[in-house]
């Protein structure tokens, strides 16, 4: 019988909850950035002090290098946005209608670069489409103060920038590439485990699926590599390291896939097996044609002529063993800051752009501002500028959102939260505060809810939006004003722009996941339309990257809409197209292999009618053919001529792997209706 928990156990699991590891030490040093800043802002009587607030709170991170890699990215933007607001405004400061519609557009391009780019570098391009915003909407009015307004909201920010640096490394922060580095060890380890059952299991386990899944941990890593570059020497190189890393992990994990799938449909020559067992020595050199002459030289003497089966065992089993050395060469930069060498070729890195998610998130944010702007100064009211200036904030930081309507759910609470407490302090709190010490232990307070609604992720939404905008709820100035109808009037145009900005993202074109499900695999399908019609990019690490980029997400959105539904219908598509992906790889790869071959005078002519026939054969046709050209390939140069020899083998390899999948795939290209010019 299973034990209940006790009070005790239940006590702390709660108190882990609310209270996550890192919060106190956290909560410390943003309230010393948000200290620093107020009393810098207030010293130099700049207007306006509660900006630098605010940037404190929205730089508020963890770790070191995601602080100042999101510092960087924000001074950036708002240079950005300063300068493109200051052009609106001295084109169109006396024409409203076109004035708010160059906000609009500029918004909507930025939302369209912020959902191509990952991690800050989105938000440096969301914070350029709202600073704009800020700058020429909040003063339409006047736009005799544009000037002085940029200035100002330049100088609160450098100064927000500035404390959140100064406390990051001046104090104890943890950094990100300790982390990264231990969870790069972590997925090694288990990456070896499978690479040793996918060598040596007769009987294995493991499901594309699984191997999946640990690509797609792998590659939720990547976000922390941009991160490391602020925190290290070199850090432009030891970030390449980690992208060779990655990339060297997740190519290991495609040949573990293709090893089990040949496991469990081949026969392979025993002397092949035992050569190719995770116990043997190491083979000498380290890219994948070395490694494939070294183990063709240790084949007995009396070894059988390899079957297309042997080939491809031998030619999977060389690109792990180069997959794995280059993954350790990566960890080695990472660490050490040493040089690549050659495999400096496999920082490539590419992510998979979603340009049709992109341009319908631009859509939103350009319908959706023109309609709030049409409210808001439709109504004529004094502070509608300010809020519809809100508003275009909150969507700009909203619409890129993997899920939106949580983002806005989290508007809905924490604006009145963060405008009700904002009222207790300024009328019930402040009044009775006239030392610095005093305002401190405020700020403490206020900072301590902020931060742990921050880092507990069912509450990050809400306190996302209530830790930044407690200061603008407030209203706090260098003379501040205790006026409750003035509170009132700012906040109630404030809570306007929350409900509606929170009513578009919840309910206007929201992102799913079938739709992003959708997307994703079609751009495998469009990928594998194109190697077909001999289109394709050649075979490289961005290649393979975005690859790996796309499964990451079709795996990530699987388990969403499996738990949705609790069927096994979305893991049947990702198994489909697991496959399919494979199948581009393994095209381009042998395109490579072929282009190669005909380096060869024994091996060009069959190289150059394989890559003909591969081109323009018909489709279902072709993977008989394959298997011929195969045998073509092994019995066509003699084992003593041995470059060519191992090129040949490379080839059949190739050759074998498109076969078999060409096979394994024939009724979801059917059904999908995938190459069809060709069948």
């Amino acid at each position: 019988m299973q034990a209940h928990p006790t009070l005790t156990t239940r006590l702390r699991h709660g108190a882990r909850v609310v209270f996550p590891p890192g919060w106190w030490g956290f909560t410390l040093r943003t309230w010393a950035a948000l200290l620093l800043s107020l009393l810098v802002a207030f010293w130099t009587q700049i207007e306006s002090p509660a900006s630098a607030a605010v940037t404190v709170m929205l730089l508020a991170q963890p770790l070191r290098g995601q602080a100042l890699s999101k510092a960087f990215y924000r001074v950036v933007g708002t240079l950005i946005g300063g300068v493109v607001a200051l052009c609106l405004i001295s084109m169109f400061g006396q024409e409203r209608q076109i004035l708010l519609g160059g906000c609009a557009i500029w918004m909507a391009i930025c939302a369209y670069v912020g959902t191509l780019r990952r991690g800050f570098r989105a938000y440096g391009a969301l914070l350029s489409g709202y600073v704009v915003a800020l700058i020429a909407i909040a003063h339409i009015d006047a736009p005799q103060n544009a000037f002085h307004v940029t200035i100002a909201r330049v100088s609160t920010v450098m100064i927000g920038v500035a404390s959140i640096a100064t406390v990051a490394l001046l104090s104890g922060t943890p950094h990100v590439w300790p982390r990264l580095v231990r969870g790069l060890q972590k997925v090694a380890a288990e990456a070896r485990h499978e690479t040793h059952l996918a060598l040596d299991d007769t009987t294995p386990t493991l499901t594309s699926l699984e191997t999946i899944a640990l690509s797609s941990t792998v590659f939720s890593l990547a976000h922390q590599v941009h991160d490391t570059r602020t925190e290290l020497t070199k850090g432009r190189l030891r970030a390449k390291g980690a992208q060779v890393c990655l990339i060297g992990m997740v190519t290991a994990l495609s040949c573990c896939r293709s090893l089990l799938f040949l496991m469990r449909h081949a026969t392979i020559n025993p002397a092949v097996m035992a050569l190719t067992r995770s116990d043997i020595h190491a083979p000498s050199g380290t890219d994948r044609t070395t490694i494939m002459t070294d183990l063709l030289d240790r084949l007995p003497a009396d070894t059988p002529r390899l079957t297309r089966a042997d080939a491809w065992r031998l030619e999977r089993t060389a690109s792990l063993i180069a997959s794995r050395h280059s993954s350790r060469k990566g960890l080695n930069t990472l660490l050490k800051a040493a040089p690549l060498g050659k495999v400096k070729a496999m920082s490539q890195f590419a992510f998979h752009p979603d340009r049709v998610a992109a341009f319908i998130n631009a859509i939103r944010v350009l319908f959706c501002f023109s309609v709030a702007a049409a409210l808001f100064i439709g109504s004529g009211q004094p502070n509608a500028s300010t809020a519809l200036s809100q508003c275009a904030m909150l969507l700009c930081l909203g619409v890129t959102q993997p899920n939106s309507a949580t983002f806005g759910r989290g508007i809905l609470v924490g604006t009145p939260l963060g405008i009700i407490t904002a009222g207790i302090t300024s009328f019930l709190i402040l009044p009775h505060t006239s030392t610095v010490p005093s305002m401190a232990i405020i700020m403490l307070l206020q900072v301590t809810i902020s931060c742990l609604l921050i880092m507990n992720p069912a509450t990050a939404a809400m306190g996302s939006h209530y830790a930044p905008f407690f200061f603008v709820f407030l209203g706090l100035n260098n003379h501040h004003d205790y006026n409750f109808l003035s509170f009132v009037d700012r906040n109630t145009f404030y809570l306007c722009a929350a409900g509606i900005t929170a009513f578009f993202l919840i309910k206007f074109i929201p992102p799913q996941p079938r739709q992003t499900r959708f997307r994703i695999t079609l751009s495998i399908a469009n990928e594998l339309e194109r190697q077909f019609s001999s289109r394709s990019p050649a075979f490289t690490p961005a290649l393979l990257s975005r690859k790996y980029d796309r499964l990451h997400q079709l795996y990530t959105l699987s388990r969403t809409i499996s738990e949705a539904s609790k069927g096994k219908a979305a893991w049947r598509i990702c198994e489909r197209f697991i496959s399919l992906a494979d199948l581009t790889t393994a095209l381009a790869r042998l395109e490579l292999d072929l282009k190669t071959a005909r380096q060869y005078p024994e091996l060009a002519q069959l190289a150059e009618t394989t890559q003909k026939d591969m081109s323009h054969m018909e489709l279902f046709s072709l993977a008989e053919h394959l298997s011929l050209m195969a045998e073509k390939m092994l019995s066509q140069v003699s084992s003593s001529s041995k470059p060519a020899y191992v090129v040949a083998v490379l080839c059949a390899a190739g050759l074998e792997e498109v076969r078999f999948l060409l096979q394994e795939n024939k009724s979801a290209l059917r059904h999908y209706g995938i190459g069809r010019r060709r069948w």
